[in-house]
């Protein structure tokens, strides 16, 4: 019985504080009171929660009032620019593939890893590491290195070097330091030549994000026989800053006219 009372305190905790925020939706400003109706919690446990996300910053007090303090602004911001930019690259990716035959990525930074949010081809390599939802070690993988790539080395997170998977693999931080020197070189193109697995190409490129929020990569693999390198760089170039621009809602370049002298 009191491992089940145990195991039950966090849940409850979180449904009062979840039941807590929602009664700011669509709300101004309200009263310790009017929160508290709202949620049903009682007047002492809405103040007691109400104090911890005012320290947390995820409500700010003025006066007598509370409203959504500016981390959930910050997480709201994040989520709907990953929608963004996931719904900004889809049918660049799929038009990529079916112009390429390459099998195009949309990956973001996570932690020491980096995550596959969507896939438009077949999966290089083994499947399962290269699957939608799949990760991979940043290290190993030419997104997470281009993605490091762009971030100041105070920001990285706790980077791991696993075991080579091939010959090719990046496994010290030494490597990693030679490898981000060629990758900002290159203008911010990663290439990973059979290091996450034999026989596969991918070259990927960061997307520019503003300085705020998640880390996303766009990037193209294929067969190490076959992948003309040149192009594929600037294939992920140009994809990169489209899906930015189209993400971001920034009108595309318009070519500038060209002046015809007549004789």
């Amino acid at each position: 019985m009191a491992t089940a009372q145990i195991d039950d305190a966090p849940a409850a905790m979180i449904d009062r504080v979840a039941s807590l925020l929602e009664s700011f939706v669509g709300q101004r400003p309200l009263t310790l009171a009017e929160i508290a109706r709202r949620s049903h919690l009682p007047r002492s446990s809405a103040h007691r929660i109400l104090q911890r996300l005012v320290e947390l910053g995820w409500v700010e007090r003025n006066d007598f009032k509370y409203a959504l303090g500016f981390r959930m602004f910050e997480l709201g911001s994040q989520f709907t620019r990953q929608r963004s930019v996931h719904r900004a690259a889809l049918p660049i990716m799929t038009e990529l593939h079916r112009r390429t035959g390459l099998t195009a990525h949309l990956s973001m930074l996570t932690g020491a890893e980096i995550l596959h949010l969507e896939r438009v081809g077949i999966a290089p390599g083994y499947a399962a590491e290269w699957a939608t939802g799949a990760r991979q070690s940043a290290v190993l993988t030419a997104a997470g290195r281009a993605m490091l790539a762009e971030l100041p080395e105070a920001e990285w997170p706790e980077l791991s070097f696993p075991g080579p998977i091939t010959p090719y693999s990046i496994h010290t931080a030494a490597l990693l330091d030679r490898d981000l020197e060629r990758i900002r070189d290159r203008g911010g193109v990663a290439i990973d030549a059979q290091g996450s697995a034999l026989g596969i190409t991918a070259v990927a490129a960061a997307i520019e994000n503003g300085g705020a929020g998640a880390q996303f990569a766009f990037s193209l693999s294929g067969a190490t026989r076959t992948l003309r390198v040149d192009a594929a760089i600037a294939e992920v170039r140009t994809a990169a800053a489209t899906v930015w621009r189209v993400a971001a809602g920034v009108p595309p370049l318009r070519p500038r006219p060209v002046l015809v002298r007549r004789g």
